[in-house]
């Protein structure tokens, strides 16, 4: 499993923009390996929906072989509810 940890992109994730260069960071990082990708949300203060939209299904649209599992986020309310509005926690 890859494990991308949220926090290098800021510890405010917010804008459709960002989300989107974030994504093609995560594109870099990634790059040919194997298994699966955790997104750690750890040490993360927020996270808006329109940055988790646009991150997680960029993510997701450049990786559909691989599942997309975000974690680290149990002791943040926020960002759990955020990611619950954008359908990414199945």
């Amino acid at each position: 499993m890859v494990t991308i940890q949220m926090r290098k992109f800021g510890t405010i994730l917010n804008s459709r923009p960002a989300g989107r260069e974030a994504a093609l960071r995560v594109k870099q990082i990634v790059n040919g390996a194997n298994g699966d990708i955790s997104l750690d949300f750890s040490k993360v203060d927020l996270l808006t929906p329109s940055f988790a939209d646009e991150f997680i299904q960029g993510v997701k649209r450049l990786y559909q072989d691989k599942k997309v599992e975000p974690t680290g986020f149990s002791e943040n309310k926020v960002i759990e509810d955020t990611l619950k509005v954008v359908k990414a926690l199945d």
